[in-house]
């Protein structure tokens, strides 16, 4: 099946097409906030001039992660399989860090995964898996967790961990000497991994409706009055 799959969930601005299980092509910039304009030429560079005319169905990171980069993700992956008329499916951004984090540091099977990205002051959006013959399972939902409830549930448990926020978890007040960052071309969000389990998602028919597919925010979103 050939599917698009886009990460827009951090500064990361990530597109990917993958077909039969394996990445085709894979393009990625982490310049800060330039989804909005780069978003676009990620996705002609991995699909090429004719490459929407073969699409199959559209992957997207659907959070949690920036609320801004969240919503431009999901409006171009909308604008994309409205227009193709092809399937769209969320994928959880965490579950797709894990992913790429366990290939591409070649983590082993009984090791455990703490994916996590800033979500701010002093909190972090995360989540821990464990790794198995079969990929990374995850042991508890998407949270939205302070730096000191989330060192009180993992118990001075060692894990490897992957995101942003991997120093700030590591730097943290109470971590425990067993957490360990993984390498760094295994730390950041990817665009391959978001198109590798929307593939999967898709043949097993669990496709979204694009009109009420939402991003995943976990946090409340608020503007701040002036």
């Amino acid at each position: 099946m050939n599917v698009l799959g886009i990460e827009t969930a951090t500064t990361v601005c990530a597109a990917a097409f993958v077909r039969g299980g394996r990445v085709v092509a894979e393009s990625l910039l982490d310049a800060g906030r330039v989804h909005a304009e780069k978003l676009m030429e990620q996705i002609v560079a991995v699909l090429g001039p004719d490459g929407l005319e073969s699409l199959g169905g559209v992957a997207v990171s659907i959070g949690p992660g920036s609320f801004t980069g969240l919503r431009i993700g999901l409006s171009v992956a909308k604008g994309i399989a409205f227009a193709r008329d092809v399937p769209l499916v969320g994928v959880p951004t965490l579950e797709a860090l894990a992913l790429h984090a366990v290939e591409a540091d070649r983590t082993g099977a009984g090791t455990r995964l703490l994916a996590a990205l800033d979500a701010r002051r002093d909190e972090v959006y995360c989540q821990l898996f464990d790794v198995t013959e079969s990929g990374p399972v995850p042991l508890w939902d998407a949270r939205d967790m302070t730096l000191g409830a989330l060192m009180e549930e993992l118990h001075g448990s060692g894990a490897r961990v992957a995101g942003e926020a991997a120093a700030k978890v590591l730097s943290s007040p109470g971590a425990p000497a067993s957490l360990r960052m993984v390498p760094e071309e295994a730390l950041h969000c990817s665009g391959g991994s978001v198109a590798l389990l929307g593939e999967r998602l898709l043949l097993a028919g669990k496709a979204d409706d694009p009109s009420a597919l939402e991003p995943r925010y976990i946090k409340d979103f608020f503007l701040k009055s002036r």
